[in-house]
């Protein structure tokens, strides 16, 4: 199942009404914010993930431990902790007060909701995204860490993943208070992705990143806490018939349950287009306008 599929079934539609609630926002156009608002991070992701750190610091977000609470926890998504971890997230994947800005204008324009609630509502629709992605991924990621040399524990076998207490994938996807392990199975306008640069801060995302929050150093005993680190370094390859590059594996899972697996060539096809398709549609635009 992928995010959007999520989003459109009952237990998403039920996480919908506690965004409307909690930012008091008409349902309907609530609805329409967070789907834009999920597509444009989506799309932040993929450009992210089109290099190996990129893939890291996605990675890393999935993998926090913190991550699942936006899940079972959904009031807790208006809190101070649940905007700094929102926050965060939108960091890595934007990196720049201005984009967002746009991204909530945007928004606002195709949802009826006003720009300043869209923004306030941007990081607790970052924070459902990840809790969504770590949710859907986690059996995929489970199986990389259990035939990946280096990555296992001492005892020989993968340790949970962060956030395990979840709903399983293929039942209550997006609903809070449904607190139970997955289970360890095998395996209208355009959007412009912009560059992979949050609120706030102005920090590019990947390879050489400055960013207020430096990387923590990873718990030996926690091969997920240690994935990032060794995507980040490169080399690592996959074992089996279905295996490769660990950091192509891990943007492979996260670009199926984000509804897009293009690789990287289709990733930077698909976002020239788009950029491509919004330029055509500005200067036609403008044209129109000009000969009123």
């Amino acid at each position: 199942m992928t995010i959007a599929a999520s989003l459109e079934s009952p237990e998403g539609q039920r996480l919908i009404d506690k965004v409307a609630q909690t930012f008091n926002v008409d349902d309907d156009k609530a609805g329409q914010a967070v789907h834009a608002l999920t597509d444009e991070l989506q799309a932040r992701i993929q450009r992210s993930m089109l290099n190996r750190a990129g893939v890291a610091d996605v990675a890393a977000l999935v993998t926090n431990s913190t991550a699942g609470v936006a899940l079972s926890d959904p009031s807790a998504l208006a809190s101070p902790d649940g905007i700094e971890s929102g926050n965060h997230i939108l960091d890595v994947l934007i990196g720049n007060k201005h984009v967002s800005r746009k991204i909530a204008a945007r928004t606002a324009y195709r949802s009826g909701v006003d720009a300043g609630t869209v923004e306030k509502m941007l990081p607790a629709v970052a924070s459902l995204l990840i809790a969504e992605l770590q949710r859907q991924a986690q059996p995929a990621l489970a199986k990389v860490v259990s035939s990946v040399p280096g990555l296992i524990s001492a005892g020989g076998s993968p340790l949970p993943l962060p956030g395990d207490m979840l709903p399983p994938v293929g039942s209550s996807n997006w609903a809070p208070g449904n607190e139970r392990p997955a289970p360890r199975t095998s395996p209208g306008d355009p959007i412009d992705p912009g560059q992979p640069l949050p609120i706030p801060g102005d920090n590019i995302p990947g390879l050489g990143r400055k960013s207020g929050r430096p990387y923590a150093q990873p718990d030996e005993d926690d091969p997920y806490q240690r994935l990032p680190d060794i995507i980040r370094r490169g080399g690592q390859q996959v074992p089996g018939d279905s295996g490769g590059s660990l950091d192509d594996i891990i943007r492979s899972i996260f670009g199926k349950v984000l509804g897009s697996n293009r690789g990287v060539i289709g990733t930077m096809i698909q976002l020239f287009l788009i950029r491509w398709l919004a330029s055509l549609a500005r200067r036609i635009l403008s044209r129109a306008f000009a000969g009123r």
